[in-house]
């Protein structure tokens, strides 16, 4: 895994409390066209704003559910997207309630009649024994961990591994950046691949912010995630033709602003 963001990169991306405004914009491109090869679409979205998140309390597999500006927010991507794209011919996302909620607010916002189905491989980061702690006390423990060991400037996967090494609740095992991209790889594999088979063009996809940016980082568009890490809201526009993905666009948060 080529991981090249910088610590100011790595440092917000642990501080998971990103508005749904954060960060910048990225135009999407056209995917390329193909006889042969279906092109698959694949709108990737961070959930929207949560109740932990507005604390400021570490969430992984701890859940919980959209604030009022997070469900404003995933209305407004899933009206505005509806707008630009169309109609998407598929939706999924990770197996929790604001995964879950997000995705069925932005169906609702592009007129869809469509229903996410829940996969357990999209869920975010497991945090392990920092699961509901502060950020700032999971934060300083990783990079107190890193300075110890001569590492100023850490790689994602060195920070996810800091977090691992600090992890306070040994019975409960936290995950790093590694294991994090190879389930959301395998998860939207086999999701491009049914979407190919129906010629599915437009797919939905809502994951959570690490999550994404570890999956970004191993398909080589490390240099594009934001110091602010992925905002709530913001989509990430990935193209799949013929077993390849393509990074078109990163942390796109021109949907989640009001017309």
């Amino acid at each position: 895994m080529n991981r090249l963001i910088p610590r100011l990169a790595i440092a917000a991306v642990v501080v998971l409390g990103a508005t749904a405004l954060g960060g910048w914009t990225t135009a999407p491109a056209k995917p390329p066209t193909s006889n042969r090869d279906p092109v698959v679409q694949v709108y990737l979205t961070r959930h929207g704003e949560t109740i932990l998140n507005a604390l400021h309390l570490v969430q992984g597999w701890s859940d919980s559910p959209l604030t009022a500006a997070g469900r404003a927010t995933a209305t407004t991507v899933g009206t505005n997207l509806g707008a630009e794209v169309g109609q998407v011919d598929a939706a999924y996302s990770a197996d929790m309630v604001r995964h879950y909620e997000t995705a069925t607010r932005m169906l609702q916002g592009m007129g869809s009649k469509l229903s996410a189905t829940r996969v357990e491989g999209l869920r975010e980061l497991n945090f392990g024994g920092w699961e509901g702690a502060k950020q700032s006390a999971m934060g300083g423990a990783a990079f107190a961990y890193l300075a110890q060991q001569g590492i100023p400037e850490p790689t994602l996967g060195q920070m996810t591994d800091a977090i691992g090494a600090t992890n306070p609740v040994s019975a409960l095992p936290a995950e790093n950046c590694d294991a994090v991209s190879d389930r959301m790889l395998s998860s939207l594999n086999a999701i491009a691949k049914d979407a190919a088979k129906h010629r599915d063009d437009k797919v939905l996809v809502v994951s959570s912010g690490l999550s994404i940016s570890c999956l970004l980082v191993d398909l080589g568009a490390a240099d594009r995630v934001p110091e602010t890490g992925i905002a709530n809201g913001a989509v990430n526009l990935l193209t799949y033709k013929a077993g390849a993905w393509t990074v078109e666009s990163v942390n796109d948060t021109h949907y989640a602003t009001q017309p």
